[in-house]
């Protein structure tokens, strides 16, 4: 009796782990973000100029990353299509409000947010800005957000390289005047990347030569719908994107309205671009509109100079540029002169990224964490790719619920062969 009274609890215990959901399901759904509206901390450390404004105060959501930091950011507009944009280190996040606004009244959703170690996010010792972008990108998935195109400047575009790989919604990328291997092994991750890409950097950047730095990483992109802007204002990052006067109206004595006039054009360029991947059906592009560039009416050159990489030829964006039709020059052969030589249009040249010098600015208002506004070369295994959600099946929930469904499985099946090998010998007796 107690014999057949074992095997009936051992056969209901069996189902029951059968049946019963595991604690990975639930963990499958749960959210990373843990605050909204008013209950996200405030960059009321910062001066007035630099603070998000008010009115945004309802969008703010802090969420976790998977290394478990809080991030603090804005989320803005609605929809299905959405885009990440990753400042530079020692911007601020509204240093991408302005070109936020105009994604959002294009119809899109768009999340910035303040990279680790700047408040009010927390501070971390390792800094994988790339696990912030997958985390932000994780936001818009929450928010309903099916189409992605990951945006960054400087390391906030190589730390969104680095990520993109690990983003499967991921539909483009983008990025402004970033190095290789900031945070991560930039050409590696975009060796990786067939979306559409939009490279764009100035040859007189102020922070040195970040030419040949995203010429590498627009040769180590898999795409065959890339494109290579390069522009002569003394200017970086989204900054490029603004006719405004940031570092130009300092020592460098201003911009010229040519000047002006090519970072509206590639504001406008890569309004194209995200508008021809996302007003796809498939959600793919050809070639983008915003590679034939419109004439300066003054000059008769290309407002900047970009190119779509040949897919017959291979040849780089130096070679297939279009012609300055004066001088018989292209702004890209001249560039790709400058990277031969060596030499920067600036008269501050970029430190090697791998000898762990910073390539970033010291600029606008540190943070108040202690922790410098330009750091070196992150120190995690660059061989290792980031331990995106359900890229490593050992930490993916839905992975091992469906391990636990094996193993619950296979007891069950045990207990009710023992059940039937016990009930015929008993009935043999």
């Amino acid at each position: 009796m107690l014999r057949k009274a074992f095997y009936c609890i051992l056969l209901i215990l069996c189902t029951i782990m059968f049946c019963v959901p595991v604690r990975g399901e639930a963990a499958e759904s749960e959210s990373i973000i843990v605050a909204t509206g008013n209950d996200v901390p405030l960059d009321d450390h910062l001066p007035e100029e630099y603070r998000f404004p008010a009115k945004y105060r309802e969008n703010a959501v802090q969420f976790r990353t998977q290394d478990g930091v809080l991030i603090c950011g804005y989320v803005l507009g609605e929809g299905s299509k959405g885009i990440t944009l990753g400042h530079a280190n020692g911007w601020k996040v509204n240093s991408w409000l302005p070109y936020a606004e105009r994604l959002v009244d294009a119809g899109y959703m768009v999340i910035l947010w303040s990279f680790r170690d700047n408040l009010p996010s927390e501070s971390a010792p390792v800094r994988r800005w790339d696990l912030d972008v997958l985390a932000a990108a994780q936001v818009l998935r929450e928010r309903g957000v099916t189409e992605i195109i990951g945006i960054g400047a400087s390391d906030g575009g190589n730390a969104t390289a680095v990520a993109a790989p690990y983003i499967p919604e991921l539909v483009g990328i983008g990025i402004l005047s970033s190095p290789a291997d900031s945070i991560g092994d930039g050409p590696a991750a975009l060796s990786q990347i067939t979306v559409p890409a939009f490279f764009a950097v100035s040859e007189h950047d102020p922070g040195g030569n970040f030419l040949p730095e995203v010429q590498a990483l627009y040769d180590a992109c898999a795409s065959e719908q890339k494109e290579f802007h390069i522009l002569t204002s003394y200017e970086h990052g989204s900054d490029l994107l603004s006719e405004e006067d940031m570092y130009s109206s300092g020592a460098y004595g201003g911009s010229t309205e040519e000047q002006k006039q090519e970072r509206r054009q590639l504001a406008e360029d890569l309004m194209c671009f995200v508008n021809d991947i996302f007003g796809a059906d498939d959600g793919k592009t050809g070639v983008s509109s915003s590679s034939q560039k419109p004439e300066n009416s003054e000059t008769g050159a290309s407002a900047s100079s970009a190119a779509s990489e040949n897919s017959e030829t291979g040849a780089s964006p130096s070679s297939a540029a279009s012609e300055n039709n004066e001088t018989g020059t292209s702004a890209s052969s001249a560039a790709s002169e400058n990277n031969e030589t060596g030499t920067s249009a600036s008269s501050a040249a970029s430190e090697n990224t791998e000898t762990g010098a910073s390539v970033s600015f010291p600029v606008s208002e540190n943070n108040e964490t202690g922790a410098p506004t330009s750091f070196p070369v992150s120190d995690h295994d660059e061989t290792t790719p980031p331990a995106a959600e359900g890229d490593n099946p050992s930490e993916n929930p839905g992975s091992r619920n469906a391990v636990w469904r094996r193993v619950a499985a296979g007891i069950a099946l045990s207990g009710i062969l023992a059940g039937i090998f016990a009930y015929g010998k008993r009935k043999k007796n």
